[in-house]
């Protein structure tokens, strides 16, 4: 996937990076001056409506296949497999998005972005989630990812166990057996799309991993004869993928391909008792970046207590109260938290602090990535003494959106919906 993803870099005017802040650096133990390369790389499963399927019984009453009248294509709107990618250098980490990650503010789970906000949002999802800035975005099918390992001429792959799935809705007529062997490019999407385990999802993210692996060890034996190959399997077979990158990136990965090193890892969730929903914690996600980085994890203590402020002075309405809702998935206690509004400060935005919290001020301002100033006093607000401002100007970022306001936004025009949450 990560390889499929290089094709959206032959298309577009790239785009402006996002700068780290010295936190982030930290946890990705970065110098100043390094600048990694991050995108994320998502495959759209193809789509088709299991209600318009009937199951097929063997002599134990088992279901062994699935009958299907219905429509069907490659153009599905969810992204069942979502990849983080960061390129240090000739370093190439990955990390896999459970498909099941549950985001309380649009109440669905991360493979249903794509269908409610496009690439963009999906990107700008994946970002939210790691707490890191992502630049690129690459959407692909598994049509053009198996094209690729076509064009690779085949990878070999360690299959751990037989693997047999029939589902003629979803296309599927999965039969490998174990061993090592040279998967083409349909047996390879076979082996990524095979969930029949106790772990399900899980495992396919491991085989995702498993056949990156033997993917770029294909490119290494290749060697020289990869870099001329790619160019022309880039424009031929993956020239429909939607991205928001450039040539210009191409080229510079492109001498690269050879002498890449790779790891790859899972994002770490826990699940909501009595669901499939997975959530993230902040902070376990920050720890596991700085594992995985070779960084150092911040520090965390318990939020201080005073009542902050947040005052709306952007002019884009239900931003505070977007703020206030975020401050409360990130720990803070709601009743500490109070939303207003106010003409626009064209001064920016800010943490404001009084003398007796100033030193409180550093919790929130390394939490939200803003400067502080310090002033004599602060009003009372709905009869509570407030402690500390926090002003968002026009250039304040838009966070994750309320469900509330989700209803009112445009949804991404897509004829088919998605499958239900």
């Amino acid at each position: 996937m990560a390889l499929v993803g290089l094709v959206g870099y032959w298309l577009e005017q790239d785009v402006e990076r996002g700068e780290l802040t010295a936190a982030q650096r930290e946890i990705l133990g970065l110098e100043e001056g390094v600048a990694p390369i991050s995108f994320v790389v998502a495959g759209r499963d193809r789509l088709y409506y299991p209600e318009m399927s009937t199951p097929v019984y063997d002599a134990d009453g088992q279901i062994v296949a699935w009958n299907y009248r219905g429509p069907r294509s490659a153009d599905g709107t969810n992204t069942d497999t979502i990849l983080y990618v960061s390129i240090v250098g000739d370093e190439v980490t990955l990390i896999a998005i459970p498909r099941d990650l549950y985001l309380e503010a649009w109440q669905t789970r991360i493979n249903a972005m794509y269908y409610y906000q496009g690439a963009e949002g999906l990107r700008r999802t994946v970002s939210e989630v790691l707490g890191l800035p992502v630049d690129y975005h690459a959407i692909v099918d598994l049509e053009i990812f198996e094209h690729v390992v076509d064009a690779l001429g085949g990878v070999e792959v360690n299959v751990p166990y037989r693997m047999r799935y029939v589902d003629v809705a979803g296309g599927l007529d999965i039969d490998l057996f174990p061993g090592p062997q040279i998967l083409d490019g349909q047996r390879a999407a076979d082996f990524v799309r095979y969930r029949e385990t106790v772990r399900g999802d899980y495992d396919r993210i491991d085989r995702v991993k498993t056949l990156a692996y033997a993917m770029l060890r294909r490119v290494r034996d290749l060697n020289l004869r990869a870099v001329t190959l790619l160019p022309e399997l880039i424009e031929t077979a993956l020239a429909d993928v939607e991205t928001n990158a450039s040539p210009a990136l191409v080229r510079e990965l492109l001498p690269r391909l050879a002498r890449l090193q790779l790891q790859a890892a899972t994002l770490p969730t826990f699940e909501e008792e009595g669901t499939s929903r997975l959530h993230a914690d902040p902070r376990e996600v920050e720890s596991f970046l700085a594992a995985t980085f070779g960084g150092t994890a911040r520090s965390w203590s318990e939020p201080p207590d005073v009542v902050l402020q947040v005052i709306d002075r952007s002019g884009r309405e239900g931003l505070g109260e977007a703020y206030v809702e975020r401050l409360v998935a990130m720990g803070i206690p709601e009743a500490q938290l109070v939303a207003t509004t106010a003409s626009a400060d064209p001064a920016g935005s800010r943490l404001i602090a009084i003398a007796d919290h100033w030193s409180d001020a550093d919790y929130f301002a390394e939490l939200l990535g803003v400067g502080k100033q310090q002033i004599d006093r602060l009003p009372f607000v709905a009869g509570r003494a407030v402690g500390l401002q926090l002003v968002l100007g026009q250039d304040a970022p838009d966070p994750f959106p309320s469900p509330e306001r989700l209803a009112s936004l445009e949804v991404v025009a897509f004829s088919i919906p998605p499958a239900a949450p």
